[in-house]
């Protein structure tokens, strides 16, 4: 199996504006090995060449002088993914040049939906992975508004205090996002991080309200339609309160997912899993989060999103076992007011 040598050093040269940087290569390469792995990066666009002299082997790279990190790792990334389609398409049996080609065809289709980094340039075009602002704002709309229509004693302090944090957190959010210089675009995450910090909190606090007043008595467990109104309110809110939560931890946020993707993901989607069944680029946006928690919620389980990071397994602890003692408690009591 051929791959980088870890234990050399690669080789660095500028050329033209360029810089080269020579990859060692461990393994058997062969002269077939390197005319497959050149015919993959021609077909791939990958800006690398395979040499080789007698008993060593590299990948040269180009990559503009001027390029940022995450465009010149991109780079790097796709010529060592070919590595793996090359030794791929050496080992499928060719018993005719026209299945050889027809196999190679495949493994490289195969293996660079999942392998090959989308650019920025794709990201732009295609759309993928960007955030519909409609879908954040309306959710965040209905967030406030749950908290507007509960009973004000649910609130962990007056009844508009904690909207009003939300309101002007968002606005901080949105102006400094737009700014995107200097030390206003480095407080986006932690803004966004105060925000949903804000929002979990509230959920804990309407949620322990609602269990004490389940256990205790209180004013809404007299009326059914009153205990069904609070308790539907308290988990719709729970729902998107854990929504925004994953959306904003999940890979180091939105904007991180976009553009630099983790190699390994907190959150483990069916299109990240199998990314045959999804397009190249294939990104999570905050409607497939709101899916998760309103499943984990409904399932006291992971359905198809698999938590791969301890924070992300003891978030879906902390949600099911809430929302379990909201359906349960409030389904319960609802039931013995009716008989």
């Amino acid at each position: 199996m051929t791959d980088i040598d870890p234990k050399s050093d690669i080789e660095l040269h500028t050329v033209n504006e360029h810089v080269v940087a020579r990859v060692p290569l461990a393994g058997p390469v062969t002269e077939e090995w390197l005319g497959c792995y050149q015919r993959l990066a021609r077909a791939t666009e990958v800006p690398v060449q395979a040499q080789a002299c007698p008993g060593r082997a590299w990948i040269a790279v180009s990559v503009p002088a001027s390029g940022n990190q995450r465009e010149i790792a991109a780079t790097m990334d796709a010529a060592r993914a070919l590595i793996a389609e090359a030794d791929a398409a050496q080992r499928a049996p060719a018993t005719a040049p026209a299945e050889g080609i027809v196999r190679e065809w495949w493994v490289r289709k195969r293996e660079s939906a999942a392998r090959r980094p989308i650019s920025k340039v794709e990201t732009v075009r295609t759309g993928i992975g960007v955030e519909k602002r409609w879908t954040l704002l309306g959710a965040l709309a209905l967030t406030v508004a749950v908290l507007l229509l509960l009973p004000s004693r649910f609130s962990l302090g007056p009844s508009w205090i904690v909207p009003v944090v939300v309101a002007l957190l968002l606005v901080a959010v949105v102006v400094a996002n737009r700014t995107r210089r200097g030390s206003l675009a480095a407080a986006v995450r932690p803004l966004s991080l105060a925000l949903v910090i804000v929002l979990v909190a509230e959920a804990a606090g309407v949620t322990a309200r609602l269990v004490a007043d389940l256990i205790e008595g209180g004013p809404e467990t007299n009326s059914a339609s009153d205990l069904l109104s609070a308790g539907f309110g308290v988990w719709l809110y729970v729902i998107l309160a854990f929504a925004f939560f994953y959306w904003v931890l999940d890979g180091g946020g939105p904007d991180a997912r976009l553009w630099a993707p983790p190699r390994f993901p907190d959150l483990a989607f069916p299109e990240q899993l199998n990314p045959n069944v999804a397009p190249p680029g294939w990104r999570p946006e905050f409607f497939d989060y709101l899916y998760l928690g309103f499943t984990n919620a409904t399932a006291f389980s992971p359905t198809d999103v698999m938590p791969l990071a301890r924070w992300a397994k003891a978030a879906m602890t902390v949600q099911a076992a809430g929302s379990l003692f909201i359906l349960g408690l409030v389904i319960a009591r609802a039931v013995n007011i009716l008989r």
